[in-house]
């Protein structure tokens, strides 16, 4: 059997040919291979009556993060991220603030897959209709507000929960254990 050479090259082609698929398919998701980390460590570190409810969180925004456009995917790996921050500075009650996260994270995603629906349906409507052109545009310039400002009220509920607090002298439980114990050891 006599191979030309061409054909002894053709299985290095077809490796590199699947190895570049693989690189693009990676680019193109790469905000979402960057929402993975904060994202699991929220889910390790929550409680286990938490762990239910926030793998639902995490896998709206997977969602989220594949199929809203810009700039929702980038909002919410904000978000995450910053909910991994705050979660880790907070020193009163950090299970309450992993729970606002994973919440408000759950309903980011919630919206934003909204909103890549109505990006989708709305071309569908038409806009022969004067006045339905300038609802859609209207509706349209909300939901974007919307998409915008919410990420915002969220930073802000995190930075609300971190710095409300004056900080202690030691932990939470050990100032307990000195009030119960009147200073006993």
């Amino acid at each position: 059997m006599n191979l030309t050479p061409h054909e002894l090259l053709l299985p290095f082609l077809w490796l590199l040919n699947g190895l570049l698929a693989v690189v693009f398919l990676l680019a193109e998701n790469f905000l979402a291979l960057l929402l993975i980390p904060p994202l699991a460590w929220l889910l390790a570190t929550a409680p286990g009556e938490q762990r239910p409810w926030s793998v639902a969180a995490a896998i709206l925004a997977l969602l989220c993060e594949a199929l809203a456009p810009q700039p929702v995917p980038t909002l919410i790996l904000l978000m995450a991220i910053a909910a991994v921050v705050g979660v880790l500075l907070e020193r009163f009650n950090p299970a309450v603030l992993r729970w606002r996260a994973a919440g408000g994270i759950a309903l980011y995603a919630l919206m934003g897959l909204g909103f890549a629906g109505y990006q989708l349906w709305t071309p569908s409507l038409g806009a022969s209709d004067p006045l339905l052109a300038q609802g859609q545009r209207y509706l349209g310039v909300l939901a974007s507000i919307a998409m915008y400002f919410y990420p915002l009220g969220f930073l802000a509920l995190l930075a609300q929960s971190i710095w409300v607090h004056p900080p202690l002298l030691q932990s939470p439980q050990g100032m307990i254990h000195t009030v119960r114990s009147r200073g006993q050891k």
